[in-house]
């Protein structure tokens, strides 16, 4: 039997961030898709679909933490639901009511970055950032990571090879940026190190 020791994951940020959560009826995953699209997106039912683009873009495990609580709670308020019933093919609308993510990605890359470009009302959006800072909080985890990251995307809006999506799916970088210093509440609250001791580079290679 193998009794090597598996490693840090970035599943392992996940179930830190869920932890804490009442019971629902979501089976929450991340899926990495190797592609270099800069987008993270929902996907009814649970699945949270982070491209390899974004993920390069993370800095530490903080930084990914608050997109990942972000799009956790497109989930869990069911954004994504009503936002595919308003505007997704017949193809999508089958994954959100089964929920089954693998059955979007048998429709293809183009079908996840379909699902990518689903803008949710205003409302929804300040909702998911709203419940996302309040998970973090919750699970211990500092709020800066989700700041840091934004600040880090908005030095780059004018990437010219247009890969932003997060961006450009998501509300006005700068006023986003202010609404979550607001929630995130006065620095140097106690918090937990995500993945100690991981070189956080190397393990978003591995992925």
């Amino acid at each position: 039997m193998n009794s090597k020791r598996k490693g840090p994951s970035i599943d392992d940020v996940l179930k830190t961030l869920t932890a804490p959560l009442p019971s629902h009826p979501f089976t929450l995953r991340v899926i990495v898709v190797n592609d270099s699209t800069v987008n993270a997106l929902a996907v009814p039912g649970g699945s949270v679909v982070v491209f390899r683009g974004l993920l390069k873009r993370t800095r530490t495990p903080e930084e990914f933490a608050g997109v990942l609580a972000h799009e956790v709670q497109h989930v869990l308020q069911r954004h994504v639901m009503r936002a595919l019933l308003q505007h997704a093919s017949t193809g999508l609308l089958v994954v959100a009511l089964t929920g089954d993510v693998s059955g979007a990605m048998a429709y293809g890359l183009e079908a996840a970055r379909t699902l990518g470009t689903l803008q949710y009302s205003r409302v929804a959006e300040e909702e998911a950032d709203r419940e996302g800072v309040r998970m973090l909080l919750v699970a211990n985890v500092d709020p800066e990571g989700t700041i840091t990251f934004l600040e880090g995307l908005k030095r780059k809006e004018e990437d010219p090879a247009g890969l932003l999506r997060y961006l450009s799916t998501h509300p006005t970088t700068a006023d986003r940026i202010e609404r979550l210093r607001s929630l995130a509440g006065p620095p140097g609250r106690p918090s937990i190190k995500l993945l100690p001791g991981s070189d956080w580079t190397a393990l978003r290679e591995r992925c």
